[in-house]
């Protein structure tokens, strides 16, 4: 084996070797703050809450850390009218509706988000269709 394919070898071993430090590491610095405020970037660009959301009605209602850049944040907020998603055209009621949204989100990315255990925000469908 000649000397460039050796030190190739051994630079991507290296290179191998210190990735997942580096993945666990951006991992841990992603923090409370990061994921309450991707959170609730996430609503409020939400087809429920950008439907007919009441603005100053978010509140955080808690924020559990799952494993190193893993959280679970629970929201509250209102809308006004019934129902879930982009509902344009519907019949709706005007009745001030409060939800529960909760959102499992990584690094920056929301993985699941659940409005009042009935909505799959993410997939704009009922639970468990």
């Amino acid at each position: 084996m000649n000397l460039d394919v050796k030190v190739s070898l051994i630079l991507f071993l290296i290179i191998i070797s210190i990735l997942p430090i580096l993945l666990l590491y951006s991992a841990m610095k992603y923090g409370e703050e990061d994921a309450v405020r991707d959170a609730i970037s996430f609503l409020k660009s939400s087809p429920t809450y950008r439907f007919d959301g009441i603005p100053d009605s978010i509140r955080v209602e808690s924020v559990e850390r799952l494993a190193p850049g893993r959280w679970r944040i629970i929201l509250r907020f209102e809308c006004r009218h019934s129902g879930y998603g982009d509902r344009s055209g519907l019949i709706l009621l005007p009745v001030i509706t409060p939800h529960r949204m909760e959102i499992i989100i990584e690094r920056g990315r929301v993985v699941e988000a659940v409005v009042d255990n009935l909505w799959d925000e993410l997939h704009q469908r009922p639970m468990g269709d």
